[in-house]
């Protein structure tokens, strides 16, 4: 419920408060955590049907969290996200799991005076070895709400290593959950990097924005005869090299590249190198309204670059993890460069979120990847 919703309120709270909210018949609508300091005012918990917020409610929460991944069980795979924020009924809070560690990350301080309700729930359903704590750029700034909190402490008692080895689809990686992206890798892209080492035997590959690798190493498993991996961070670059190695994958075959992906782009469009298949997986570049349209401007500036080193008949994967973007813009722009540059895309599938990343609101799809030959 946003603050401009609101149009009474019987006195004020503070952060992590229960919001009861009243419809103007005084009927019972929803209760949820208040927060006064975001325009977010109340994150709803439970709505139609009263309930208390309790160890118990929160329990039940996660149970239903954890037995929507119970699939993955079967795959091989120890690093997921247990707990998808309002998706899951558990708005402000995000849940990963690498291996035995859980790396919980708060994006309100409306959790803070739950958190030991919330861990005790956490430990009866999703039982770890270690539980780290992460806090979004705002919430650090609010110290006054956070009681001795901090960004990357360790809740339970035994310091987890800096590096984490977790598993998916029985391929191996690291993950470093304090200074890494997110919570250390992008466990949203598992079934599109499934995809692509279906894709790569005997094909030469380019992965742009490649982070720690993660489609890099599909790509070798499946046989791939050339993966060049591209990122501007060196530190993502040695990691990639790290996880191709704890896979006993090739290194003759993997080229890696810290630099800006514009350029090197560019500079291999120059030199007319060309490979089989192109992944393009860019950070967000949308983060409001106003960056819409410079973001659409800089997927078509990419999809032109990735085409111009696309062999004839050769396979484009594009993502976009920019929410503010909706998939229509989204594909429709990858159209239009494609067109732009002569190039005819014939569609092998369009694919959205992995089953640990479920949506429950229309707002909540973020991901889109578009499969195609050209």
């Amino acid at each position: 419920v946003f603050d401009q919703s609101i149009t009474e309120q019987s006195h004020e709270g503070a952060p992590g408060d229960l919001a009861v909210i009243f419809d103007d018949k005084r009927r019972f609508l929803a209760i949820g955590l208040y927060d006064p300091t975001s325009p977010i005012r109340v994150r709803i918990l439970q709505s139609r049907d009263s309930a208390t917020i309790n160890t118990d409610w929160f329990q039940n929460k996660l149970a239903s969290a954890a037995r929507l991944r119970a699939p993955l069980d079967e795959t091989n795979t120890t690093g997921y996200r247990l707990v998808h924020g309002e998706n899951d009924g558990l708005p402000g809070l995000i849940i990963d799991r690498y291996a035995d560690t859980l790396v919980l990350k708060l994006y309100t301080p409306a959790w803070v005076p739950h958190l030991k309700d919330f861990c005790e729930a956490l430990a009866q359903v999703s039982p770890s070895t270690h539980l780290i704590l992460r806090l979004n750029r705002s919430l650090q700034k609010q110290a006054e709400y956070l009681y001795g909190l901090s960004d990357g402490m360790t809740i339970t008692p035994h310091t987890p290593p800096s590096l984490i080895l977790f598993k998916e689809n029985g391929l191996t990686f690291e993950s470093d959950p304090i200074h890494g992206q997110k919570t250390g890798f992008f466990l949203d892209q598992r079934d599109n990097r499934a995809r692509v080492e279906k894709l790569s035997k005997d094909k030469t590959v380019l992965n742009v924005f490649a982070y720690t690798g993660g489609f890099s190493v599909y790509a070798a498993r499946g046989g791939a005869k050339q993966v060049v991996s591209v990122d501007i961070s060196a530190p993502a670059i040695e990691a990639a090299i790290r996880n191709m190695g704890y896979n006993n994958l090739p290194s003759s075959i993997h080229e890696t590249i810290a630099e800006d992906a514009f350029e090197v782009l560019a500079r291999m469009e120059s030199q007319k190198r060309l490979f089989d298949l192109v992944i393009i997986d860019p950070p967000m570049f949308a983060q409001s309204e106003k960056q819409i349209s410079g973001a659409l401007s800089a997927y078509r500036k990419l999809t032109r670059l990735g085409l111009s080193l696309l062999r004839q008949g050769g396979t484009l994967v594009q993502a976009s993890c920019s929410s503010r973007v909706d998939a229509d813009s989204f594909f429709e722009s990858i159209h239009q460069s494609a067109r732009e540059a002569g190039r005819k895309l014939t569609e092998i599938e369009r694919t959205g979120h992995a089953l640990d990343h479920p949506i429950s609101f229309k707002e909540g799809a973020y991901l889109k990847c578009l499969f195609a030959t050209a």
